[in-house]
């Protein structure tokens, strides 16, 4: 295989792949596999950043033994439409499935439900929770804090992660409308994703380089100096996230660490997550909300578009449309992950990744 053309995977190939590496670390194969769905889901709808090429860093964390390789989820304390879950520093999206699962339920039994989590590690896109708990037929938007690598607007001193959300909303015939931003303006991991690819350039506005400037050289970009996206309107969604993935969920925040893990600072590996679900059948008929959502979209679809813009997206269609593509044709990869998704699997003889080069026939 030519390594500068990367390679086309099949989904089930990659998934297979990356819960054989799980597994040769201990961790459970039925939580191996869901881990390993939800990085390849994140792969075919298009966010590259959270998904395979994740893996090497869940590695190092559990040969550091900083990741348990089995996530047991405890439940805390729990009043009915609020709880609070415990992630014992397990595979975050275990821990994220578990409170959307019961976001969803409570919604459905309570009209609304707030579910915190404390104590988790990194659950990777967070669209994924939100969009579950939509499409069991409930409003839901999450939030994550994380390690300090962030300054606030106009400081130098870091305090803050990427700090994402993400919102979803349940529709009738229309996809799901599922946003999923960091509060800074890319993703630490997209910057990484960057440097791994090799790319020589990156947007400008994404990151200031080790000594706080501007720079669109990836090479010199730092992921501790990351911009916000906005500038301060960026930051002012960070610091909701902050207080309510940090300090309301009794997570670490800021300086202030409650977790008893060893990682501190911009080391830090335990996260707080809150999720909140909505049911909107107790404002209005179900079915008449998500008709009059499927309105709202085709309107804002099908209104005049700016010069040369050929189709006005609703958030959460483009990853819809990619995930289609990539099933039938498969996912992208780029040598320089092959070779390490490769290089994981043999250290725990594990089988390798299966793939063709890109623009080839599998052989």
């Amino acid at each position: 295989m030519d390594t500068d053309t990367g390679a086309l995977v099949a989904a089930a190939d990659l998934r297979a792949a990356l819960a054989g590496i799980l597994t040769g670390w201990k961790v459970p194969a039925e939580q191996a596999g869901a881990v390993a769905e939800l990085l390849v889901e994140a792969d075919l709808r298009g966010v590259d950043s959270h998904g395979a090429h994740l893996m090497s860093m869940y590695v190092s964390r559990l040969a550091s033994g900083d990741l348990s390789p089995t996530t047991t989820v405890s439940t805390v304390h729990d009043d009915g439409t609020t709880a609070v879950l415990d992630g014992g520093l397990g595979f975050g999206q275990l821990a994220g499935l578990a409170a959307a699962r019961l976001a969803a339920e409570r919604a459905e039994r309570h009209g609304v439900a707030a579910i915190a989590v404390r104590e988790t590690t990194h659950l990777g896109a967070l669209g994924a929770y939100t969009a579950r708990v939509a499409e069991a037929g409930h409003i839901c938007l999450c939030v994550q804090n994380g390690p300090t690598f962030v300054p606030p607007f106009g400081g130098v001193t870091a305090l803050m992660s990427t700090n994402p959300l993400s919102y979803a909303v349940p529709t009738g015939r229309e996809p799901t409308i599922v946003y999923d931003i960091a509060t800074t303006a890319v993703a630490g991991n997209k910057l990484l994703l960057a440097k791994k690819r090799g790319d020589p350039t990156i947007p400008a506005g994404w990151a200031n380089d080790a000594h706080g400037h501007p720079t669109t050289d990836t090479a010199a970009a730092s992921v501790r100096h990351l911009q916000w996206f906005g500038g301060h309107k960026g930051f002012g969604l960070a610091l909701l996230v902050e207080l309510l993935a940090g300090v309301l969920a009794g997570s670490s925040f800021g300086t202030t660490e409650r977790t008893a893990s060893a990682l501190h600072g911009d080391a830090r590996i335990a996260k707080g997550v809150v999720l909140v679900a909505i049911s909107p059948e107790r404002f209005t008929p179900r079915d008449t909300f998500t008709a009059a959502v499927d309105t709202l979209i085709r309107e804002i679809r099908g209104g005049e578009r700016a010069a040369g813009v050929d189709r006005i997206w609703l958030p959460g269609e483009p990853e819809h449309e990619r995930a289609k593509v990539r099933a039938r044709d498969g996912i992208p990869l780029p040598a320089a992950l092959v070779a390490e998704l490769r290089r994981l699997a043999a250290d725990v003889g594990a089988a390798p990744l299966r793939v063709r080069p890109a623009g080839q026939e599998e052989s």
